[in-house]
């Protein structure tokens, strides 16, 4: 955030949101998924459990990629499975840093 941003009176309070649980990424899933069609092998807890540090914003990125991979296949293609999930979040990266990445960047 830029320093100007951060002066004092330009906010009254920080407030600190940390990236989403498993939880709430599952159900950040199913809200981009809702009208996905799936395939059997797509397993939404999984992918909420391999997501640990992806906020919303990169949950909807790894679907929107999931389903272009899967038109890009096959411009025809009735389902999204897992191997565009997968293929996906090879792609997309979580924009968070944890304190200790943040450590190991500084030095």
């Amino acid at each position: 955030i830029d320093p100007g941003l951060m002066r004092p009176g330009r906010f009254d309070r920080h407030i600190k949101v940390d990236a989403p649980n498993e939880d709430a990424r599952l159900a950040i899933f199913k809200v981009h998924t809702k009208d996905m069609p799936l395939a059997k092998d797509v397993k939404l807890k999984k992918l909420a459990k391999n997501t640990e540090g992806y906020v919303g914003a990169d949950i909807e990125a790894v679907c929107r990629e999931a389903a272009m991979l899967a038109l890009r296949e096959n411009i025809e293609a009735s389902e999204v499975s897992a191997k565009f999930f997968d293929e996906a979040m090879d792609k997309v990266k979580p924009k968070t840093v944890s304190d200790e990445e943040e450590l190991i960047q500084y030095y």
